[in-house]
């Protein structure tokens, strides 16, 4: 036959084999006039695609980490950088950077994983698991970097935010009590161009987890749309931060906000629209209470 006709053949073929199965590649199936036509399988199982977005953040990360944060300069090193003290690098910002880099990347792919047939308790552990790879592999592959090393501290601030995600994935009726957020506003570095990686911009960030208190019980119509907040955020760490802060600074709060998903769901926005701002705070809508 033409090559042109044989074509679908040969891929056909070649899909089967690397499927692994050895039953009927091609269904041969009457239409409308009785002729037998041929069905080509779906390649793109759940199981291929979800092989897939894995091997993906396996090498997008190692890719980008090649590229940009000096991976596979330096023999592999740990390094223990702290937690939330005064002399460490950031602060402990860094730390709720790692956690929170957990819990959306576990968002993101258990939503994947549920739009691509998995029931909410597959999605759940796969998104979970697919959130500890991506984090994980950033950490590893920091441990070849002449700037940052592997840190346990980093790791576990991983693991937190992931397995935070997982819970309230798993109990609609905490998703709905604990959300993790970020605000973030232009820290001076940045507005004046000394800063320009919106991820280590820490000076401009705070992470809060937010209690709505609709969610707990609250029935007053007004109190209803508000949320207690527990947050932490610093100032002044970064190099490019040393002309516009006299000192560095940590800020643990306690507040409260605005719950913008209850706003808008009273707008009738969708509910994908409410859902992100689940993970995130709008400037100027959380208020810290006095001390």
């Amino acid at each position: 036959m033409p090559a042109s006709s044989a074509s679908p053949w040969i891929l056909a073929c070649l899909l089967a084999t690397q499927a692994g199965t050895t039953t009927a590649v091609l269904a041969a199936t009457p239409d409308e006039s009785g002729a037998r036509t041929l069905e080509t399988p779906n390649y793109w199982t759940r199981e291929r695609k979800a092989k897939a977005l894995n091997l993906g953040i396996v090498g997008g990360v190692t890719a980008y980490g090649f590229a940009t944060w000096d991976w596979g300069e330096s023999e592999f090193r740990s390094e223990s950088e702290g937690w939330f003290g005064r002399d460490t690098d950031s602060g402990g910002a860094d730390k709720l950077g790692h956690a929170y880099t957990g819990a959306v990347t576990t968002a993101l792919a258990s939503s994947l994983y549920r739009h691509w047939g998995y029931d909410e308790a597959e999605a759940a552990r796969f998104g979970a698991l697919s959130g500890l790879l991506l984090t994980t592999s950033v950490e590893v592959g920091d441990g070849f970097s002449p700037d940052h090393g592997f840190s346990w501290e980093d790791q576990i601030a991983n693991m937190a935010g992931v397995g935070l995600e997982y819970l309230r994935l798993r109990n609609p009726t905490w998703r709905a009590r604990v959300q993790f957020r970020w605000e973030y506003f232009p820290s001076p570095a940045m507005r004046h161009g000394k800063q320009n990686d919106i991820t280590t911009d820490y000076s401009g960030s705070r992470w809060m987890l937010a209690f709505p208190l609709r969610a707990w019980g609250v029935q007053d119509s007004t109190l209803g749309h508000f949320d207690l907040l527990v947050g932490y955020g610093t100032r002044g760490y970064a190099k490019d931060d040393r002309e516009f802060f006299d000192e560095t600074e940590r800020h643990p709060f306690i507040g409260v906000g605005i719950n913008i998903p209850l706003l808008l769901d009273v707008l009738s926005a969708s509910p994908r629209t409410q859902r992100v701002f689940e993970y995130l705070q709008i400037p100027g809508t959380a208020l810290p209470l006095p001390p």
